[in-house]
């Protein structure tokens, strides 16, 4: 009978907060969109040293993966959050104003900014006019 994987412990605030320290001052190098041998080295490189710092501030061990793995979903839930404002914010209907995105959305989106490119349909009356990223869109 397979033996079931242990489940990790969960991620505080703290750590994921050391984690987009740690990445920002990395991201040339993490989230370089090359694919050479070169390159892909270098970014295993920086993610094991990522690993060592990340480990010796918290005191916890976590693995390279399940850093690449938390910093993938950080970026997917702040790109889901950031289309949802915009998503809700262009509705029609009154309502309340819907709630900006929060600061650690907007520092991911700081960190890696070719994630979050707004696509722009020249056919389409509601679409964007200017392809812009969302560092430029004003959040009031």
């Amino acid at each position: 009978m397979e033996q079931k994987k242990k489940r990790g412990e969960n991620w505080s605030s703290e750590e994921k907060e050391i984690l987009r320290t740690l990445i920002s001052q990395s991201a040339h190098i993490i989230e370089n969109k090359s694919t050479k041998t070169s390159v892909n080295i270098q970014k295993i490189k920086e993610w094991k040293n990522i690993t060592n710092k990340f480990n010796e501030l918290t005191g916890k061990r976590r693995s390279d993966g399940e850093l690449k793995l938390s910093w993938k979903r950080m970026k997917l839930c702040a790109k889901s959050n950031l289309y949802t404002y915009r998503r809700e914010q262009s509705k029609t209907g009154g309502g309340g104003k819907p709630p900006s995105p929060s600061l650690e959305d907007l520092e991911i989106m700081s960190i890696a900014p070719h994630d979050f490119i707004v696509e722009v349909n020249n056919y389409d009356s509601d679409a964007v006019v200017n392809k812009i990223t969302y560092m430029s869109y004003k959040f009031n």
